[in-house]
């Protein structure tokens, strides 16, 4: 059920995006991943996903493909941190639920974000919320890293794509919002 209701988001924001797309002005998505720091990954992200060819010519768009893909990242590594608490030799109680909801918080400042940019092209909001989810993501650990046997090194990963993700997401925000595409 979750996954009917995950193809019907995605499909639902490809058909905003790509309506949205047609009155704007183009730019690749490699030109948009100029703005950012992780230009590589930004390609790679954005062009994995088939909503990117409907953004590509919208810079807003294309940033709100980022925050929604930061916002499933989230969502993704709170999901795999819940299963840990049924994994034998998983993360120690208190690092669990400190993390978990670390990440669930993350992941509902995201969706604001997403919100921000989606209805009101409010880019001082979303930028706010996507600093306030990637700093959740990224204090997840603090916690295990006091807790013995706590760190589980696939939670740095995700971590680090989160934070990449944010990180995209913010730069594309403030380009979206400037006159230079």
């Amino acid at each position: 059920m979750a996954a009917a209701s995950l193809r019907l988001v995605v499909v639902a924001a490809a058909v905003a995006i790509s309506l949205r797309s047609v009155a704007a002005g183009a730019v690749t998505v490699e030109d948009a991943c100029r703005h950012t720091k992780h230009e590589a990954y930004c390609v790679k992200a954005l062009s994995a996903r088939p909503e990117s060819r409907a953004a590509a010519a919208d810079m807003p768009a294309l940033a709100e493909l980022a925050l929604s893909m930061a916002a499933e990242s989230g969502a993704a590594t709170a999901s795999f941190v819940r299963n840990l608490a049924k994994m034998p030799g998983g993360m120690p109680p208190v690092c669990l639920e400190e993390c978990m909801a670390k990440f669930q918080e993350a992941v509902a400042e995201l969706r604001r974000s997403e919100a921000a940019m989606e209805e009101r092209r409010d880019a001082a909001g979303a930028k706010a919320w996507v600093t306030a989810g990637r700093a959740d993501g990224e204090t997840c650990m603090d916690d295990c890293r006091k807790a013995e046997g706590g760190a589980v090194p696939e939670i740095a990963d995700r971590i680090d794509e989160l934070g990449k993700l944010c990180s995209i997401a913010l730069a594309l925000t403030d380009a979206s919002t400037s006159k230079h595409p």
